[in-house]
């Protein structure tokens, strides 16, 4: 590991290559698209925007069927299988290792790494921010926030002497509403950084809301001549692998007009992009055509080469005065139904020199992707070819030390981090990575499943995918940990936001027990058996758990009727009332108290350090609370209960959170939370299972 500066390094110098490999070098390296603007195309007139319906360009659909052919023949490899395969092709395959050993970085990921490579391709850093030596950056739908540590590591290495600011945007992994399958839950660096990210005013995240855009531009320019932007969004495409583009359109035409009401003239801006198919593609390219001097299409080298990802790379913006009599219109549109049901432009108003440029432009990263998988299905069928092997061994050797080599990457100075060191020393992974299993076509068959079929087929991921994880569960009868503490002074941090109406994830679980819940319950057949057969009884014995209980409370089910935070707070309504019922040493049992969102999370921590002498977390369910400490500490919760009063009579918002996430989400407390919810959900998944196995 390196951190100091050393000029013995020599990766800053050509290593000796076989120049049998040059010509793929290039071709790897160099895989752009630059539009040549032409001074007779034209705007439409704004009445013209969004009132035809979708067209299509016959040459486009060509492009499109022939990708989604080849796409096709991978519909029956198993996901892993085939993602194991590929990453070992990958030619960019050893570059994230070889950065990690030689520069060690701070959060180093792939996505740094396709950031460093537009920063030094294009030089994305605006002349002006550096001649002012201020640049302020914003970052859409960035988690987990890899672009940033990229920036940064750009900036210290070339341009030391600027004040950097940035402000960055991305679904909020603390929000419990949000789908797991759109949303990176990755918080590792976001933790610690939380002061820089904007939710928007509904707390989600969700930068399709026109309110949320709007506050964040605002908060954007708050801070200075906004000089970049990046916008790195995609939506889970899984079950529509040949509707990428369509699928993702919506989300990056928000990204789209977020960015260029907030650029200042003369800024930069890289956005994500698929394929370059459809009406809605074309249409953002011609209106970003006439906004930027210089409009370029790159693949990064560590881009995956067999996925249709590429980076539109936008320099020297020409000012929102162009815009402005176009802002109603583009309202209009955003995250409404107008987007998905008209076109932007109609098919008339596009030139057809522009057009020929798309087509181009498609055709070349079409059959760039093309070629790669079917290289790869060929490799697939000749592993046990030892020369085609040795190939790529070497190729991927030499891209990662001319990558190095090419961008002049060398280490910073802890002190020159964003966080100082803090992401190698805690050395965290991420608990709640996307999670996909099985091949498309195993996918689109569960869904034509019978009753008996599905359950067999969850059983299956039972034992496969849940009960054979090493995960952390409480293996004793009830595990006590001492939370008391009389002396520390808790302070109230509100989080408001959009009532969660379901749980949808949660950063208290790992995601393939609570996957698993959620796909039992998505039945509604399953959901009848489990919740009707015997009425769900409640637990009231309380078993010997080595202390005498004094109170009990059994908190409703809920019933998926009613919405959530109305079930939430009606339970904590119950919790505040019993605690205001009991006597000094009593203790309390409290059965189907959820722990998955932060506001119950919350509200226990609360308890266990105020209220209670030590806290017991039960391995069949349950939670016990012994040696009630007095009712003083009780004044803490009626607090949390006047401000959900208040806020409850507002209507348009919920308190989803009473504490600062550093204090819930983090140490003993946080792990034990992270224990009782894998075990009790895990056990909840195999009762579950074995009751509807009994009625059908």
């Amino acid at each position: 590991m390196f951190h100091k500066s050393d000029n013995s390094f020599s990766f800053r110098q050509r290593f000796c290559r076989n120049d049998d490999f040059d010509d793929e070098l290039n071709d790897l390296f160099n895989k752009k698209f630059q539009f040549r603007f032409n001074s007779l195309w034209k705007l439409p007139d704004a009445g013209s925007w969004f009132s035809v319906p979708p067209w299509k360009v016959k040459e486009l659909e060509v492009l499109k069927s022939r990708l989604n052919f080849h796409k096709s023949q991978l519909n029956d490899f198993n996901i892993e299988e085939w993602s194991s395969h590929t990453r070992r092709r990958n030619p960019a395959g050893e570059v994230v290792w070889k950065i990690r050993c030689l520069i060690n970085p701070e959060f180093l990921t792939q996505a740094w790494t396709k950031f460093y490579e537009c920063a030094c391709t294009y030089s994305v850093v605006p002349t002006q921010a550096v001649a002012d030596g201020k640049f302020v950056s914003l970052h859409l739908c960035e988690a987990p926030g890899a672009f940033i540590t990229s920036l940064n590591h750009y900036l210290k290495s070339n341009h030391q002497n600027t004040e950097w600011k940035w402000i960055a945007n991305t679904l909020n992994p603390y929000y419990e509403g949000n789908s797991p399958s759109n949303m990176i839950s990755d918080d590792r660096f976001m933790y610690h950084t939380l002061d820089n990210w904007d939710f928007g005013v509904d707390n989600t995240g969700n930068l399709m809301d026109w309110d949320n855009s709007q506050a964040l531009i605002r908060k954007a320019k708050a801070l200075g001549k906004v000089m970049l932007v990046t916008a790195d969004g995609s939506i889970d495409c899984l079950q529509k692998p040949d509707a990428q583009e369509e699928v993702t359109s919506p989300l990056h035409y928000c990204e789209i007009v977020t960015a260029l009401q907030a650029l200042s003239p003369g800024g930069t801006f890289i956005f994500k992009l698929f394929t370059i198919f459809e009406h809605s593609t074309v249409s953002l390219l011609y209106l970003i055509n006439h906004l930027f001097t210089e409009v370029n299409i790159y693949k990064p080298v560590t881009s995956r080469q067999g996925n249709s990802e590429v980076y539109a790379i936008c320099l020297k913006y020409k000012g929102t005065s162009l815009l402005e009599k176009y802002i109603p219109v583009l309202k209009s549109a955003y995250g409404t139904e107008l987007y998905a049901n008209m076109s932007l432009f109609p098919l008339n108003d596009i030139p057809e020199s522009f057009l020929k440029q798309i087509q181009e432009c498609a055709y070349y990263f079409c059959s760039i992707q093309c070629q790669v998988i079917n290289n790869n299905l060929q490799a697939y069928l000749m592993q046990n070819n030892i020369a085609l092997h040795r190939n790529i061994k070497k190729i991927r050797a030499i891209v990662a030390t001319e990558f190095i080599w090419r961008y002049n990457l060398k280490p910073l100075e802890f002190e020159q981090e964003m966080l100082k060191g803090i992401l190698h020393e805690e050395n965290k992974i991420n608990t709640n990575p996307r999670y996909h299993r099985g091949s498309y076509t195993e996918r689109q068959l569960y869904t034509k499943m019978s009753l008996r079929e599905k359950l067999s087929n969850l059983n299956s991921f039972l034992h496969t995918e849940v009960l054979s994880n090493p995960m952390i569960l409480i293996s004793e009868p009830i595990k006590w940990i001492s939370y008391y503490n009389n002396t520390i002074e808790l302070k109230h941090v509100f989080t408001y936001g959009h009532p969660l109406q379901r749980i949808n994830s949660s950063k208290f679980i790992f995601v393939p027990i609570f996957k698993l819940y959620q796909q039992i319950l998505a039945e509604e057949e399953f959901k009848d058996i489990i919740f009707c057969e015997e009425i769900r009884k409640q637990v009231s014995e309380t078993g010997d758990i080595g202390v005498e209980v004094g109170k009990v409370l059994n908190l409703p089910d809920f019933d998926y009727v009613e919405s959530y935070n109305s079930y939430e707070k009606r339970c904590f309504k119950m919790v505040l009332d019993i605690l205001r019922e009991m006597t000094v040493g009593e203790t309390l049992l409290l059965h189907n108290f959820n722990t998955l969102t932060h506001f119950n999370v919350s509200i226990l921590h609360i308890i266990s350090r105020k209220c209670f002498e030590k806290t017991g977390f039960l391995s069949r369910g349950g939670i016990t609370l012994s040696n009630f400490m007095g009712k003083s500490a009780v004044k803490y919760l009626e607090v949390v209960g006047e401000e959900c009063e208040k806020v409850k009579k507002e209507g348009a918002k919920d308190v989803l959170n009473s504490l600062p996430v550093q204090a819930t989400n983090a140490g003993e407390f946080f792990n034990n939370i992270v224990f009782y919810n894998n075990t009790f959900y895990r056990n909840k998944c195999i009762e579950h299972l074995s009751r509807i196995e009994k009625f059908i």
